[in-house]
């Protein structure tokens, strides 16, 4: 631990514990500051903060991945898309495994540990309104999630919660968490497995074997009224899939999974990784093991046609082709022409068909039945991603990559220029990864209050604010108020301080401004006060102390409430 010195310091509320450590102690190896942000950090690169930094703040238990920009943006020559960053990391090294809102700068916006770690994290428009869609429940060891879909509003407020209807031999089959969109419909649409007998003596199997069969509903979501279902084992021979069965199919817990994806053993685990409804109510959906995207029939499931793998009704241009795909996603679409993205893993545990993964921009002729390659998009490593990853065309044109098992993001021209590519933790095993990467236009109104910290100086009239507020992006500036009770009924405004990151930090000087009570108020671009904090005491015995070394450190941790923070 490299332990040098210890001071303890009682007061009426806390206990503060300031630890001198050596700069080299193991425990500085992951955390950083609030707010930090590496920039073209070879030391992050090779792990010299551990294998996944994390983010740490005086006003939130939030402890978000830090990034670290490989390649910056030029702002003087680029520019992006307004919106946020929407995503989900998670692995053996991510310290908060859970759904996160980050500006364009790798700045928190929104703390979603709450609702545990996800896969589905986006933003969809429901009864005419735009609302975050996030998946909570169960991930289990095969690599499937079993759950429900949650829709929140604008002030982060749970407005619907539903999951699939499907009982089976196994029991009730509840949403997996590789896919789930809101059709213009407001109905749901989510994935799901279910395990069936099946004859798998074709495949070199059993003939009472087990299948783990790719499902995807449609409900009602306000009633749970079930709309429309598809199973894979339907109209899908496992012959025309690339997943063998092995030595699986020989029990419920062996099922195969022949159609869609597994983060393990080909024996184990389902699902289809994406599905979109068109306007004509037909269905989109991409099979990873199939190396196929399939466009269904809306009223009887049967297939209109396949682009990919082993039976295509494409001709498939130079470049156009994908193996273990991820989240295809129309852009444009009309009777004879569409363009559509798609993520090219090329890849898989064990089995590389390409040299790196790629994210693919494709124009289907439906006249001609050919596709074509309009642009790839190469990762700044060039490398596979083994599994997950995502493709988003921006407003501007430009093109968002998220790399899936890779712990990168990457955003490129429409000519596939690198604009900029970041990191969120070090390549390596399982220990950092995030399904998807993705932009959207968002409004937080969070209805809680703006949480406040204050820390004093244990030798000068000088004290530190650190304020925050969770998922909120309207506030501007902070003002600062001071009141002689904790009622702020005799409160005045002392000063203003622009908003900076998630938790914005100032010092003041109490000799001054001397009052026995200080809240803040979230402020808007218009002045509109929005929010204000809880009036704290200034005599709360926050003490910070802050010692020079040239190779030490020092630590403040206050505990209050028994609460550490």
């Amino acid at each position: 631990m490299f332990v040098h010195h210890i001071l303890l310091q009682i007061s009426s509320h806390f206990h503060v514990f300031v630890l001198w450590l050596s700069i080299t102690s193991p425990l500085f190896l992951n955390f950083v500051r609030s707010d930090s942000v590496f920039i073209s950090s070879s030391d992050y690169t090779a792990g010299a903060y551990g294998a996944g930094p994390y983010q740490t703040f005086f006003t939130s238990n939030a402890t978000p991945v830090a990034f670290n920009f490989v390649q910056p943006l030029n702002k003087s020559a680029n520019s992006l898309s307004s919106g946020y960053l929407f995503t989900s990391p998670r692995g053996t090294s991510t310290v908060q495994p859970s759904a996160s809102i980050f500006d364009n700068d790798g700045h928190l916006i929104w703390d979603g540990s709450a609702w545990g770690a996800t896969l589905v994290f986006q933003v969809e428009t429901y009864l005419g309104e735009p609302h975050i869609l996030v998946w909570s429940g169960d991930i289990l060891g095969t690599g499937i999630g079993s759950g429900y879909l949650n829709l929140l509003n604008s002030k982060y407020e749970r407005v619907a919660r539903y999951t699939t209807n499907l009982t089976g031999i196994t029991g009730s089959t509840y949403a997996d968490f590789h896919e789930a969109r809101i059709t213009t419909n407001n109905t749901g649409l989510m994935t799901a497995y279910y395990t069936r007998e099946y004859d798998l003596s074709p495949y070199g199997g059993s003939s009472s074997g087990y299948l783990f069969d790719s499902v995807f509903q449609e409900l009602n979501i306000t009633s749970g009224e079930t709309l429309f279902t598809w199973y894979a084992s339907d109209h899908v021979d496992p012959s025309e899939c690339y997943n063998a069965l092995g030595t699986g199919g020989g029990s419920t817990d062996e099922a195969w999974d022949y159609f869609a994806s597994t983060f393990f053993s080909a024996a184990r685990s389902a699902h289809i990784n994406a599905i979109e409804k068109t306007d004509d109510g037909n269905y989109l959906i991409s099979s990873r093991h199939c190396f196929t995207i399939y466009y269904l029939n809306g009223t009887n499931g049967e297939i209109i046609w396949k682009m990919g793998g082993a039976n295509s009704s494409f001709a498939m241009g130079d470049g156009a082709n994908y193996s273990w795909q991820h989240h295809a996603r129309w852009v444009t679409k009309n009777d004879t022409y569409a363009t559509m993205t798609v993520f090219d893993n090329g890849g898989e545990y064990g089995e590389y068909d390409e040299s790196s993964s790629r994210g693919l921009y494709l124009a289907l002729n439906f006249t001609s039945k050919t596709v074509e390659l309009l642009q790839d998009f190469i990762p700044y490593n060039y490398t596979v991603s083994e599994s997950q990853g995502s493709v988003q065309l921006q407003p501007n044109g430009n093109f968002l990559v998220g790399w899936g098992f890779m712990p990168w993001y990457s955003e490129y021209s429409s000519t596939g220029e690198l604009l900029w590519t970041a990191q969120f933790g070090v390549i390596g095993g399982n220990y950092n990864e995030a399904y998807r990467m993705l932009r959207f236009n968002w409004t937080g109104e969070p209805t809680d209050s703006p949480s406040l910290q204050l820390v004093q100086s244990s030798s000068s009239n000088l004290t530190t604010i650190h304020v925050s507020w969770n998922g909120d992006t309207r506030t501007k500036k902070w003002e600062l108020i001071g009141a002689s009770d904790s009622s702020g009924s005799d409160a005045l405004s002392l000063y203003n301080q622009t908003r900076s990151g998630f938790e914005t930090t100032f010092t003041f000087n109490t000799a001054i401004n001397s009052y026995d009570f200080y809240a803040v108020r979230a402020i808007s671009s218009d002045n509109t006060h929005l929010g204000t904090s809880n009036f704290t005491s200034s005599g709360n015995g926050a003490v910070a102390v802050v010692i020079g070394a040239w190779r030490a450190m020092t630590i403040v941790i206050i505990i209050h409430s028994l609460r550490v923070i």
